[in-house]
């Protein structure tokens, strides 16, 4: 008896932990095609014609991929509002953890919405998105393509693509969160950044990012943890910009928060993004060449 009062209590003050909802990738892609409109519409008032290209890839991404796309798109955001003569916002990173279920994306997406809501109120367009479509079949790499699609919209929108300063807040976040990762270990580190390239283009930053994903990768291996084909996300046929740096370097976040996971790191949060000036694509080189020979310590993983 006087367990199903306590399961009658539970009904009543706890129904969250009853009936929580959990979004699919159908529902997910559903608010990435709203947030795609609602750019449509902020380029309409500005009377820009220009659309970007699209790029899809076909390896499978999860949803911690799509939340790592989401935030390179809330950092481009804080550009437009700069633009618009607004002040920054801060960009929340959120806790590591060993899955990614849909939700994790979810809850990005409608961080981008609620940005791009208060963007329109300010600029006085009142035009709204008409009836979203349902979708089915989507899977999380879907969700990624068109977010990345979304993320060279807002290019346009800003009248530029990232700069290598802005890339470089990227290695910083991902230096530190190596840091946790060996601290976490017990490992002290005495290495030293290797020499700066001097006139190095982004294309050689991409490069570095792509060597420290082979050394997460080998970590990932340690632990028994899969990985992804991100050879595959190098572009082809076309200059290497700094955003795509900065994508690649959004993709090493993601990989290295399993890995946080993994060793109990559940407040380790990634650090919010500084800002700096008259950064070089060699200054990036340099930090991600840190962060390899960092990584390049850890032989072996035992949980703690």
């Amino acid at each position: 008896m006087k367990q199903l009062i306590f399961l009658w209590f539970s009904l009543i003050w706890f129904p969250f932990a009853v009936i929580a909802a959990e979004p699919t990738p159908d529902d997910v892609y559903q608010k990435v095609y709203q947030i795609s409109q609602e750019v449509q519409m902020i380029k309409r008032h500005f009377h820009i014609d220009n659309v970007a290209e699209e790029v899809n890839v076909t390896i499978t991404l999860t949803p911690g991929h799509s939340w790592q796309k989401g935030y390179e798109i809330l950092y481009k955001i804080n550009h437009f509002r700069q633009k618009q003569g607004l002040s920054f916002i801060s960009v929340p990173s959120r806790e590591p953890s060993l899955k990614f279920p849909p939700m994790v994306a979810y809850e990005q997406v409608a961080r981008i919405i609620t940005e791009l809501r208060i963007l329109k109120y300010y600029l006085d367009i009142t035009e709204e998105v008409a009836t979203l479509p349902t979708f089915t079949g989507k899977v999380p790499t879907d969700v990624y393509n068109l977010l990345s699609h979304i993320s060279s919209e807002m290019d346009i929108l800003n009248g530029k693509t990232l700069t290598p300063s802005d890339v470089l807040t990227q290695a910083v976040r991902i230096s530190e969160d190596i840091n946790f990762i060996l601290e976490a270990l017990g490992i002290e580190h005495t290495v030293i950044p290797p020499k700066k390239n001097v006139g190095v283009l982004p294309g050689g930053s991409f490069e570095n990012f792509l060597l420290l994903l082979v050394e997460i990768k080998r970590i990932q291996g340690l632990i028994g943890m899969s990985s992804i084909d991100f050879y595959a996300l190098k572009p082809t046929n076309r200059q290497i910009t700094p955003s795509d740096v900065f994508s690649i370097g959004g993709i090493a976040l993601a990989e290295l928060q399993p890995i946080k996971a993994y060793l109990g790191l559940k407040y380790a949060l990634t650090p919010m993004a500084e800002y700096y000036e008259n950064i070089e694509p060699a200054d990036v080189q340099q930090l991600a060449g840190w962060s390899i020979r960092k990584l390049q310590l850890i032989r072996s993983i035992n949980k703690k």
